[in-house]
């Protein structure tokens, strides 16, 4: 069953009030608060679930109504997340490796904004009826969503094609102005040759036959 929503890491943040008032005078005030999870629905950007101090929970803000810190909004939401949701069936991972680790996004405007890694949203098959709906399993079409904490106090869940890791003990080649890599457009399925048969019998380490 597809799960919608997740727990994620504990996330101290400010939200802008006029999300949550509907009240355009309230830009520029925020509320403190602590973002607890994260919804995933095809054909929207993730939304997020904050506990405020004054008890209230709310919910389905988007990624351009937290920030890390107050500071004048500077990019759209469209920009600081490229895709939406591709499907209600998600986990949340943080990659150890990358934990804490400086990261560059390349911003539509072609731009790059430095911040900090903080987890990752990884998508998977969303079945409806007994038939996958989704893109996300789709080797040409899947994204992983990294969720970057950026220098300017903004949030940003970006794919991997869109970044440019720092981390000085591994990453120590120059990064290419334009890396000449092509999308993966093939599935690796194990199983999908008839060349070969294991045994007829219970043997558990069983041989096989070319």
């Amino acid at each position: 069953m597809p799960l919608h929503e997740a727990s994620i890491p504990p996330l101290k943040c400010l939200v802008r009030r006029e999300f949550m008032t509907g009240n355009d005078e309230h830009k520029g005030q925020y509320e403190k608060g602590v973002a607890v999870s994260v919804r995933s629905i095809p054909g929207s950007c993730a939304l997020f679930q904050v506990l405020l101090e004054n008890g209230a929970l709310r919910d389905k803000l988007p990624i351009h109504a937290l920030h890390d810190y107050e500071h004048e909004h500077e990019h759209p939401f469209h920009h600081l997340q490229l895709w939406n949701s591709f499907s209600a069936n998600f986990s949340i991972v943080e990659l150890n490796f990358l934990s804490g680790l400086r990261v560059s996004v390349k911003m539509k405007n072609g731009k790059w904004a430095d911040g900090i890694y903080l987890w990752t949203m990884q998508w998977g098959p969303d079945y409806t009826n007994g038939a996958d709906i989704s893109l996300a399993i789709h080797p040409e079409e899947h994204k992983s969503g990294h969720f970057i904490c950026l220098d300017n106090g903004e949030f940003a869940i970006q794919p991997n094609n869109r970044l440019r890791w720092h981390e000085p003990s591994h990453v120590t080649k120059p990064f290419p102005d334009r890396p000449e890599y092509v999308v993966n457009q093939d599935e690796w399925n194990c199983e999908a040759f008839d060349k070969w048969t294991t045994e007829d019998s219970n043997a558990w380490h069983y041989e096989t036959k070319v």
